[in-house]
């Protein structure tokens, strides 16, 4: 697998492969500066682990980086087409990414940092580079249920395809457009499902919120309202409402559709500033974290509340870190080209 980089002080690594790490690429490209992205994955990979038949609810124009043309057979990407898209992307420019690379580390260096990474067989390597570009997405760290039988087989807080389900109980936590979409497509391949919420309502969007209530008022799919899940167990699932009387259901498979929560561990190990309430690091309008040189990119930007940052709304971060690399660089010695390592 390719390692590029190691021989050199890089001016750019980025950590993550997804689309915001590639608009960083591709505006360090060209601005002449030597940049590579790292990811315990392939490209792309949080978004490879989306469900295998979804659609992007934004158009192809929205979800194009620089300019870079996103054909597709109908006006809203497959999650095919556009793995494809980046693919392309990656290889039309020549961008340098060091896939199925686990970031373990990154500490602060007199060159500015170094990047502490093992591979797939536990091997270690180091990159060095003048700036880091943090994007991690959130995708990777679901958001915990925290009970008892969490940690069951038949648990699951991702989602791929209806197959695996069909003729069988399964559970979906949750209430937001996540929980009733995987509901409505289970439901219509053969699954016999129930939904548990927190609240009293769905929280979706306006076109879904229809279908999934009249599915339940029909009684195609089971609902319970304002109840927490206590407990998962092989066979059942312990339901528990405000009163404290416990519900037990029937249950072949548990999918907790509960959200996603952004793993900031690598910049707060930077000393870099957080909001502790919302999980949102402290970015000036270059994307900079109070440690100079180490940058935020795509949806990690967004904390907890990582349904106001999307594709379309950060395609612009990476050409704004590489202007501000480049006005720093300038400011300090005039010069910003990749040096090897003697």
């Amino acid at each position: 697998m390719n390692r590029y980089g190691l021989d050199k002080l890089l001016d750019i690594v980025c950590v993550g492969a997804g689309p915001a790490a590639l608009g960083v690429l591709h505006a360090a490209k060209e601005a002449s500066l030597d940049a590579v992205a790292i990811d315990k994955g392939p490209v792309c990979s949080a978004l490879a682990s989306h469900p295998t038949y979804m659609r992007w609810f934004s158009t192809a124009d929205k979800l194009e980086l620089a300019g870079f043309p996103l054909v597709t057979m109908e006006k809203n990407p497959t999650r095919q087409e556009y793995l494809k898209y980046c693919r392309t992307f990656v290889k039309y420019f020549d961008l340098q990414i060091a896939t199925y690379c686990e970031v373990t580390a990154v500490t602060k260096a007199a060159h500015g940092f170094d990047i502490a990474v093992k591979d797939l067989f536990g091997r270690t390597y180091t990159w060095r580079a003048r700036n880091v570009v943090m994007a991690t997405g959130f995708y990777d760290s679901p958001r915990p249920l925290g009970i008892p039988g969490e940690d069951l087989p038949k648990v699951s807080h991702r989602y791929t395809e209806a197959h695996w389900y069909s003729d069988h109980d399964v559970l979906v936590i949750g209430a937001g457009s996540s929980a009733a979409e995987v509901a409505l497509e289970l439901w219509r391949n053969g699954t016999r499902v129930t939904v548990v919420m927190r609240g009293s309502k769905f929280e979706t969007k306006y076109w879904i919120e229809p279908d999934i209530e009249n599915r339940i008022a029909e009684g195609s799919i089971a609902c319970y309202r304002s109840v927490e899940v206590a407990e998962i167990r092989p066979d059942d699932v312990v339901l528990r409402n405000g009163s404290g009387k416990d519900i037990t259901i029937a249950n072949d498979f548990v999918l907790a559709m509960t959200g996603y929560e952004p793993d900031t561990s690598l910049i707060a190990s930077l000393n870099a500033t957080i909001d502790r309430s919302c999980g949102k690091p402290a970015l000036d309008e270059h994307f900079e974290t109070d440690v100079p040189g180490l940058y935020v990119a795509g949806t990690l930007c967004a904390g907890q509340e990582s349904n106001i940052v999307f594709i379309e709304n950060s395609r612009d971060h990476g050409p704004a870190i590489v202007r501000r690399i480049l006005e720093h660089s300038r400011e300090h010695s005039g010069v910003y080209s990749a040096q090897a390592i003697s």
